[in-house]
């Protein structure tokens, strides 16, 4: 009993002389201090705050998070925490000139949502690349065309040939054989032709020429020839038709068309990534802006416990606490700085820095607030209108169009070839050029020539191989649509349930935050008067700053929602004013 009667005595001892403050203030230092530290209290909280065990009505008026820093207060009291207990922390986070110029207040430019996505339509690099590939598609159009187009083929020829009459000595010869004398005959000729050929859609090919010699040698005098011809070739099994032969003209402009739509994607996905940059960068500000309220408000918070710490009414560990908590806001600045570059860099991507004499260097401030759509979506309706207007849709359906000309082209290369031909030609001899030329004109010279004309490859598999590849090249291309399809209604469902969270959660939050700042302040104020702790109190700060941050981050997340809407039922450029491709009956391009 002795015993625990000393330990007792002890611990009661210790207990006294550590809550027992290093010199006894007087009564006017008392009085000094619980001044001071009701004004930095008055000025901390600008409205009186409920106590603990005040019910807290969902309709009190709540002072904003601006509101809460008094920083009157700071000169006011001064700070006399004991120097085993001063830590080394920043007097701002960030320099006053890098937060002024991440905060709006600095030397940037001013811009809406519109006019970033116009300028985005104007000078993205990579929509600069894409804008080129119709143009490049466009030339196949005319490469395919070119197959029916009339060739002029032209020849001119002069030709000299020098003879001997020599020849090898008979055998059965006697002595009395006398080899013929030499001569030496030489013979010039010079011609020329002229032809058009080609070959017609209708599977049709033809050539029609001209052409005149002269002749004449050492032994004859001159002489011309005057011809006329012309020949004509009808496919009628393989290749005949204008179906068949239009095949890849067709094509082409089927590519032609995708290659639009291709643009459209590329369209609506920097319409999109411009307006979701432009309100990430608004969100990264805002978030700076809460990070380094709620630093100010760390801050003062320190300053208290220190001041708290002198007149005996905290302990060392509320200091701690206290500058525990200022340190990790100060990271929370830093961070959201940060944050503030990188979404303002992902901007400057979009809006091309080449345009810009700032280049990588220019700076833009969002000055629209969000403005919540409210739209009303239903599910079914959406998806019809994305199966209309869905470009990638579009794509996948073409590509099939493509895959059933490719097949029908195929089925004719297993025809084989039967051809009617027909020649007829004129020619006129004359010894000058003008008699030969009134003889080919009277026709009295004439030739012709008509049949039919048949092949075909025995086993013919390069044929059946290439139509057994183009049917399953077909049935892809069906499954490859039915499988868009699913992905335009999963795209479509997935943004509605993210916008119906996302409208939810916005609510949800603005509640949230203010019982948060409600809970903050009556915390403070149990603090006030003993009954709290600073990690309490430090803990509420951190659950009112987050609140904040949820708050203004749903209402961004909800337009990004809908603007993922728009773009996955492909609307996007019609809601900011851009007309999209469109290609119907009448459009001038065969989609067959």
């Amino acid at each position: 009993m002795k015993i625990r009667a000393a330990i007792i005595i002890v611990l009661t001892t210790v207990l006294t002389v550590r809550m027992a403050p290093a010199e006894e203030p007087t009564a006017a230092d008392s009085g000094a201090a619980a001044d001071r530290v009701t004004t930095a209290t008055s000025d901390f909280l600008a409205e009186p705050v409920l106590k603990a065990e005040t019910f807290l009505p969902p309709d009190l008026t709540v002072t904003p998070l601006d509101d809460l820093i008094a920083t009157s207060s700071l000169e006011a009291i001064g700070s006399t925490m004991p120097e085993s207990l001063r830590l080394g922390l920043p007097a701002d986070p960030l320099p006053p000139a890098e937060y002024a110029l991440l905060s709006g207040t600095g030397k940037g430019v001013r811009l809406g949502v519109l006019e970033a996505v116009c300028r985005a339509l104007e000078s993205n690099q990579s929509l600069n690349v894409a804008r080129l590939s119709p143009e490049i598609s466009n030339t196949s159009i005319e490469s395919a065309r070119g197959e029916f187009d009339t060739v002029l083929n032209a020849s001119i020829n002069a030709r000299e040939r020098r003879s001997s009459n020599l020849g090898p000595l008979p055998k059965n010869r006697d002595d009395t054989y006398v080899r013929p004398e030499e001569s030496i005959t030489v013979s010039r000729n010079q011609d020329a032709a002229a032809s058009l050929s080609g070959r017609l859609p209708t599977g049709t090919d033809y050539s029609i020429g001209v052409s005149v010699n002269r002749s004449e040698s050492n032994r004859s005098e001159q002489f011309y020839t005057a011809e006329a011809n012309v020949r004509i070739t009808q496919n009628l099994l393989k290749g005949a038709g204008r179906d068949v032969n239009m095949i890849r003209v067709w094509t082409a402009q089927n590519n032609f068309v995708i290659s639009l739509y291709q643009l459209q994607s590329t369209l609506i996905n920097l319409v999109t990534d411009a307006q979701v940059a432009y309100w990430d960068l608004y969100l990264a500000m805002k978030t700076l802006e809460i990070r380094r309220k709620s630093y100010d408000v760390a801050k003062e918070r320190r300053v208290q416990a220190e001041e708290l710490l002198r007149v005996g009414r905290a302990t060392p560990l509320d200091v701690l606490s206290a500058q525990a908590e200022e340190s990790a806001r100060v990271s929370d600045v830093i961070s959201a700085g940060a944050e503030v570059k990188r979404r303002g860099l992902q901007l400057v991507r979009l809006l091309n820095p080449d345009g810009d004499p700032r280049g990588w260097q220019s700076v833009y401030y969002p000055t629209d607030s969000p403005a919540l759509p409210g739209e009303k979506v239903n599910a079914n309706e959406r998806v019809k209108l994305a199966k209309m207007l869905r470009p990638d849709l579009r794509q996948a359906q073409i590509d099939l169009a493509n895959g059933e000309l490719e097949v029908y082209r195929a089925a004719d290369g297993l025809l084989p070839a039967l051809d009617f031909i027909v020649e007829a030609g004129l020619s006129g001899p004359g010894d000058d050029f003008g008699d030969a030329q009134r003889r080919l004109r009277h026709g009295d010279l004439s030739t012709w020539r008509t049949g039919l004309q048949f092949s075909i490859p025995l086993q013919n598999r390069s044929a059946r191989a290439a139509y057994r590849r183009a049917n399953f090249q077909r049935a892809q291309a069906e499954e490859a649509v039915k499988n868009f399809e699913q992905i335009v209604e999963l795209d479509v469902r997935t943004a509605i349930i993210e916008i119906e969270r996302t409208s939810r959660l916005i609510e949800s939050t603005k509640v949230t935050s203010k019982l948060r700042r409600e809970e903050y302040e009556a915390e403070v104020e149990k603090f006030r008067l003993g009954r709290s702790t600073q990690l309490l109190v430090n803990q509420s700060l951190r659950d009112m700053t987050a609140a904040a941050l949820d708050e203004v981050s749903a209402e961004v997340a909800n337009i990004k929602a809908y603007l993922q809407l728009y773009k996955a039922e492909g609307s996007a450029l019609q809601r900011v004013g851009v007309l999209p491709v469109m290609i119907g009956p009448g459009s001038g391009v065969e989609t067959r």
